[in-house]
């Protein structure tokens, strides 16, 4: 681990020598600082791929509820930061507290142990966050408390690294509303091998059984139409009946900037992805990569587009035929995805000798 030292602080602790490292995604900039900071410098990308955590989970929207569609990229929470710590072969301790002083407690002792704490929270109470809506499965990386703030990292398009209200913290960790709530939960590594991972050398192994567990996660229809390629599919097929949402011509292109935008939108994670197979590449020197990263690098473009052209819904002359379109170019990028995916999968196979 970090041989830097915490500094005490009355109530709390804040970590010296600490470097904030903002990313696009909120769990793989937690996850990454955490690394980091205990020595092992991975880039964003690589922890995303071991990870495994490309996938696509749709949710439609409930009965009667004036919640629109979600169509996310990745799997759930919690899942990057545990295969990843998995495959690099380092300890990930998670912890849930059922008060707000048991959870200042955890986190004050990971920090004072020379820790990056990871932790939960409801992007509703997040004095610095633009948006106003609950959303209590976003991922901070928190580097120090005292008796009035906490010192966190969020993503660079949340602006990286913020100093929030000690106030603002508690009612975020607590929050049980909005998307996959989950209160008063934080994670810290435990130790680590005798050598850190981080050359060539030592994360190249790494890498098939990531591609593997990740390409067979995301063709496996026996998870039901509403994950992996399947449910790609099934948003593809309920798209053109959008149109009948409450307040369609606004909440449609909100769809698209979510896809767009958003930690759980689609298009962030295959670009990731995509740098993820690239990096992939660069490590083990395999040639037969390059049509499947050829093939993410299209796939990126072709989610570019549809977000594009449903951006575009509101003013659209005839907004039927407009969903339908879009409903064929998701279609086709599930075409494309699976066509990778599969590709991957028999690589991958190939190269770990295994089914």
């Amino acid at each position: 681990m970090s041989a830097e030292r915490p500094t005490g602080r009355s109530g709390g602790a804040v970590l010296d020598g600490f470097r904030a490292a903002p990313g696009v995604h909120c769990e793989t900039t937690m996850l990454g600082n955490m690394l980091r900071h205990a020595g092992v410098d991975v880039s964003e990308a690589l922890v995303f791929g071991l990870g495994q955590g490309i996938d696509a989970q749709f949710f439609p929207p409930p009965p009667h509820a004036s919640v629109p569609p979600m169509l996310t990229g990745r799997v759930g929470p919690g899942l990057v930061a545990e295969h990843a710590c998995a495959a690099l072969g380092i300890g990930l301790v998670t912890l849930r507290e059922a008060d707000d002083a048991g959870a200042h407690a955890q986190a004050v002792a990971a920090l004072s142990a020379g820790r990056v704490v990871g932790v939960t929270v409801d992007i509703f109470h997040l004095d610095y966050f633009a948006s106003r809506t609950h959303f209590s499965a976003h991922c901070l990386a928190l580097h120090g408390l005292d008796d009035s703030t906490a010192y966190v990292v969020d993503t660079a398009q949340q602006g990286g690294a913020q100093q929030l209200p000690l106030a603002s913290l508690v009612r975020a960790r607590a929050s049980d509303e909005g998307f996959m709530p989950s209160p008063r939960l934080h994670w810290h590594l435990d130790g680590g091998p005798d050598a850190l991972p981080g050359s060539a050398a030592d994360l190249a192994p790494r890498i098939w059984p990531a591609v593997q567990g990740a390409a067979a996660h995301c063709l496996d229809h026996g998870r039901g139409d509403d994950r992996g390629i399947s449910a790609l599919r099934r948003a593809a097929g309920e798209l053109p009946g959008w149109g009948l949402l409450p307040r369609s011509e606004a909440v449609i292109p909100e769809i698209a900037r979510f896809w767009r935008f958003a930690g759980t939108g689609g298009t962030n994670f295959r670009g990731l992805y995509a740098e993820f197979l690239a990096e992939a590449h660069a490590l083990t020197g395999d040639a037969d990569l390059l049509p499947s990263l050829t093939a993410f690098t299209d796939i990126v473009a072709a989610w570019t587009d549809l977000i594009d052209h449903v951006s575009a819904h509101a003013g659209a002359a005839d907004r039927s035929a407009h969903l339908k379109e879009a409903a064929a170019r998701l279609h086709a990028i599930a075409d494309a995805e699976e066509a990778a995916f599969a590709r991957l999968l028999e690589l991958s196979r190939d190269r770990t000798g295994t089914v």
